[in-house]
């Protein structure tokens, strides 16, 4: 039988990130990740037998004990999101929750790929679980756009409740590849677009909840956009995912 963690060089690095704890660590993982066998092979089944990787948030928190302060890691490549019982139950047992490789000095970040925008109407962009701070979103123009007066913005629909406008619209007919678009955190200040080196990044975090940020588009103009946010969860396993 092995140990919680396997005491090698490799072990060490692998759980030196990961929320300090008195409690232990399970793994969520599924067999279509890449690195499948090597999470296997790190995180073996505990002294007690007690099983580490799991395939879903549900088995790991079933082996969880309330009150020990346990830690679920789940893998980069898992992209499911937590339930809203997942959620509860890691709330309830006091466990922290956390996406490996997308934690830098407490904050996460989360990447949408370059893409086309909404055809006169709404786009999914990110998909919120639980409440989080959102500290910055950033868009970077890969594509210049098409030249056709669209007022764009970002909203985030709630699970409940009425959309809620994070920007005013701007206009973004013509903006050249490289253009980069964030928010001032004022939800009156209309979206900004920057075409230099450098501008103010948000002044202050926003509080999210669940479930979609989107991108609001006034006409259908051809273009490609990636996104990225920066947040930090406020409730056990709170994430933000691609959409």
């Amino acid at each position: 039988m092995s140990n919680l963690n396997l005491n090698s060089g490799y072990g060490q690095a692998q759980v030196s990130n990961a929320p300090f704890t008195t409690g232990r660590i399970f793994v969520v993982a599924a067999s279509t990740d890449a690195n499948f066998n090597d999470i296997d092979r790190l995180y073996q089944n505990q002294y007690d037998g007690k099983v580490t990787r799991h395939s879903t948030i549900t088995a790991a928190l079933a082996q969880c004990v309330a009150g020990r302060w346990d830690v679920v890691i789940l893998s980069p490549n898992f992209t499911t999101a937590a339930t809203a019982a997942e959620l509860l139950s890691a709330e309830t047992k006091w466990v922290t929750m956390t996406q490996a490789g997308k934690n830098v000095n407490g904050t996460y970040f989360e990447t949408r790929a370059t893409g086309a925008l909404a055809q006169t109407g709404d786009l999914s962009l990110f998909t919120v679980t639980g409440r989080v701070k959102l500290i910055s979103i950033i868009g970077e123009v890969t594509t210049i756009i098409q030249t056709q007066a669209n007022n764009t913005l970002l909203k985030i629909n709630p699970t409940v409740w009425a959309d809620v406008d994070l920007c005013a619209a701007l206009d973004i007919s013509a903006d050249a590849v490289w253009t980069n678009y964030n928010i001032t955190w004022t939800l009156a200040d209309a979206m900004v677009a920057t075409t230099s080196g450098a501008w103010v990044y948000q002044a202050a975090p926003l509080i999210l909840t669940a479930w979609v940020i989107e991108l609001e588009c006034a006409a259908s103009n051809t273009w490609s956009v990636k996104w990225i946010v920066q947040y930090e969860p406020i409730d056990a396993g709170a994430r933000i995912i691609a959409a």
